[in-house]
Order: C-alpha cells, then structure tokens, then sequence
C-alpha cells in the first residue's frame, strides 16, 4: 500500500527521520528525546569499552604466547625432526591476531514508530544488527515504513517484526548484545526475560517512567510491581534504580 505523503508529517531526530500519521496512530513522545540521546552516549560508550578489553585480551593473549614460545625455544622444544632427517620450526597458529570483535547486536523491545532503532543505525559508528519489536501491528507498520524512508543504511541495519517482546526475548537466550527497554509505564514484567536475552558481557538498558510510584508515591503499588516497598526521601531517585 503506497504511502500519501500528505497524511504525514516528518519528525527529524538526531539523524533520523520518521513519518508521524496526522492522526497520530502510533505513539510517539517527543519529550523522550533526551532520553534517546543518552541511550545514544551510553550506547557508544559500551561500544568503546568492549572494543579496548578486546584488545587487551588480544594483547595478553600474544604477550603469553610469545612468552610460551621463547620457553620452548630455550628448552629446544620448538624443532621438530622431519623424514629427511633435517630439523625445522614446529608450526603454531597459537597467538595469530583476531579480527575486530563482532559489532553488537542489538535489541529494541518495544519500537513503536522505530525511531530510537533508527537513530542508532545513523548515529553510531560500530553497530551491527538492530532488531525492532512491538506487539501492535500499526507500529510494526509504521516502523517498517520508517525504515525504508531512511533509506540503505537502515533498511541493511534495522529489521522490525510484530511479536511480544517477552516470548521473543525468552526464546532467544543470550543472543544480543544490547537490549534496550522502554516501555510506558513499568519495565517489570520485561526484566526477567530481558535478563536472559543479553549476551555475557553485554548492555541492558532500562527506562522507566513511573517514578512517582517509585519514589514513594503510592508503596503499594509499586511493592505489587517490583515487590519492594519506596520510602520518600531526598535520596529517592537512587532508591527508585536499586528497586529497579
């Protein structure tokens, strides 16, 4: 179904654009976007630091092979006879030098129009794969219309699919390496199985909007969602992301 451009209006976000129906059919919160940009810094960051301990254990691993190889050259373990009688180097593949780490991938459970998707397929440099969620099939429409107003660069990146994002994470143990939630409301009833989709050593990301729940705004509620109980205070933000 073609697109008529004048049911539409283009959000420009970072480096990122999306077409928002005039009826406003997907949900779209502008005020977000400083969250989105600190998603984008801390999602560099990540990347930044996975690639130096990269190198470091590719370093250490050369610095304990060469180690091993001088050892065995003074113990004359590194000559090996051949048929004609001659002796010659043993060959070792140990200490070769690995490629760059895999770039990330990474998962955004709860798209809605895929901006936030979009703009870390544009914005930052290293990201591999962005898979894009959402249970209602208008915003996995929207976002799929978004990802193909984007053009190459994030039709080759960015990939959306209509699914609950607790059966998809719960199914796909381990297998990113970022995964960012952002629903409305509590993140709760997305935690566990979120936990278990991120690779070892990799990045969960977390928002959560109902800080006057837990901040002390209402104990009950929040003990039923997160089964701890706020008391209000001026440390009350540091208390609400221990609960969380």
């Amino acid at each position: 179904m073609e697109t008529d451009p004048n049911d539409y209006t283009v959000i420009k976000e970072g480096e990122a654009e999306i077409l928002l129906h005039k009826k406003n059919q997907v949900f779209f919160n502008k005020a977000q976007v400083n969250n989105r940009d600190m998603s984008i810094a801390v999602l560099r960051e990540f990347i930044s630091k996975r690639k130096q301990e990269h190198e470091a254990a590719k370093s250490s691993k050369s610095s304990r092979s060469a180690s091993k190889s001088k050892e065995e050259m003074n113990n004359g373990e590194h000559q090996v006879t051949s048929e004609d009688g001659l002796k010659e180097p043993a060959k070792t593949t140990e200490g070769l030098a690995r490629g760059e780490p895999k770039p990330p991938k990474v998962l955004e459970a709860l798209s809605a129009s895929g901006l936030r998707a979009l703009r870390y397929a544009r914005e930052i440099e290293g990201i591999g794969q962005v898979v894009a969620l959402d249970n209602d099939l208008a915003s996995v429409e929207a976002c799929q219309r978004n990802i193909k107003f984007n053009g190459s660069l994030a039709i080759s990146k960015v990939e959306s699919h209509h699914t609950d994002a607790r059966v998809h994470m719960l199914t796909h143990p381990k297998e990113f390496d970022v995964v960012d939630l952002d629903p409305y409301g509590s993140p709760s009833i997305f935690l566990d199985s979120a936990v278990q989709s991120v690779a070892d050593g990799g990045l969960l990301m977390c928002t959560a909007t109902d800080m006057a729940v837990l901040c002390g705004g209402n104990g009950e509620v929040c003990y039923s969602k997160y089964g701890s109980y706020p008391l209000r205070g001026k440390y009350c933000h540091e208390m609400a992301l221990r609960i969380l």
